[in-house]
């Protein structure tokens, strides 16, 4: 999986799922927003494949020659790599993905508190968008 992935994709998937359900929302359409709260199932399904997977472990990307290239130098570096940065991003993803269940399963009820926990896993999923994006500024 590219690095380039590892930021992009979620971040397409946080949009769409959040134009879903607010369509869903202004057109009083249940079947949108139960798909909107899918995509943020699977997206939490991603992060768990993404960070048991480890594809956020940084020496996955160094060659040994690079690793002592930088012991040699002996510089300190004040930024993480761009995989360390994303790692709390997709903890906040899976945090989404896992509120999104008993959303999913409250809006299948028609129940009012859905309303609530909709709002609170786009705020998780928005959370993890940022980081992404303060990540992203630097590098």
């Amino acid at each position: 999986m590219s690095q380039v992935f590892l930021y992009t994709f979620p971040q397409w998937v946080v949009f769409a799922s959040l134009f879903v359900v607010i369509y869903g929302w202004v057109e009083h359409k249940k079947v949108f927003r139960l798909t909107g709260e899918g995509l943020f199932v699977l997206l939490g399904i991603f992060a768990v494949v993404v960070i048991f997977g480890d594809y956020l472990a940084a020496g996955n990307f160094l060659t040994p020659e690079e690793i002592a290239a930088e012991e040699l130098n002996d510089e300190i570096l004040n930024e993480a790599p761009i995989e360390a940065q994303l790692i709390p991003a997709y903890w906040a993803f899976l945090a989404a993905g896992i509120i999104a269940i008993p959303t999913f399963l409250l809006e299948w009820k028609n129940n009012k508190k859905a309303n609530l926990m909709v709002v609170v896993t786009a705020m998780v999923a928005l959370l993890g968008f940022f980081i992404i994006v303060g990540a992203l500024r630097t590098v």
